[in-house]
C-alpha cells in the first residue's frame, strides 16, 4: 500500500507538472486567466495521479499507468504550443495598423520556433516515459510445459 501511495504522490507530481505546463501554454494567450487555470490544472492532475496510483492493483502497475500518462502529456506539448501560436498570430493580425502583417508574420515565426523546440523536447521526453512505463509493472509470463507431448 505504501508503494502505491508513493507512486501516486511522486508520479502524480511529475504528471501534474507536465499537465500544468501543457494547459498553461495552451491558454497563456489570455494572461488574466492563464495562471489561475494552470494552478487548477496542476491540482487536478495531481489528484488524478493519486487516484491512478491508489486504484492500481500493485505499485508497479501504478507506476506504469502514471508513466504512460506522462508520455501522453509529453507528446501533447507541441500541440499546446501550436494552439498558443495560433492565438498569437490571430491577435497580431486583428490588431490592425500599418504593420499588422509583419506582426503576424513575426508571431508565426516565433511561435513556429517555440513549437519546434517543444516538439523536440516533448518527443524525447515522451519516448523516455513511454519506454520506462511499458517496461515497468509487467506481468511475468508463465510458461507451462507438460510432459508427454504437446496438447492441441
Amino acid at each position: 500500500m505504501f508503494g502505491k501511495i508513493l507512486s501516486g504522490v511522486i508520479g502524480g507530481l511529475f504528471m501534474a507538472l507536465l499537465g500544468a505546463l501543457v494547459v498553461t501554454v495552451a491558454l497563456s494567450s489570455d494572461p488574466e486567466s492563464g495562471g489561475q487555470t494552470g494552478a487548477v490544472a496542476f491540482l487536478a492532475f495531481w489528484v488524478f495521479g493519486l487516484v491512478l496510483g491508489l486504484t492500481a492493483s500493485r505499485a508497479g502497475k501504478a507506476w506504469r499507468r502514471i508513466l504512460v500518462t506522462c508520455a501522453v502529456l509529453s507528446f501533447a506539448m507541441p500541440l499546446s504550443s501550436f494552439i498558443f501560436t495560433g492565438s498569437q498570430v490571430t491577435q497580431a493580425a486583428t490588431q490592425g495598423g500599418e504593420y499588422a502583417g509583419a506582426a503576424a508574420a513575426g508571431a508565426a515565426l516565433g511561435g513556429g520556433l517555440i513549437t519546434a523546440i517543444s516538439g523536440f523536447l516533448g518527443f524525447f521526453l515522451g519516448i523516455i516515459f513511454l519506454v520506462i512505463g511499458l517496461l515497468t509493472g509487467r506481468d511475468k509470463e508463465v510458461v507451462v510445459i507438460k510432459e508427454g507431448g504437446a496438447e492441441k
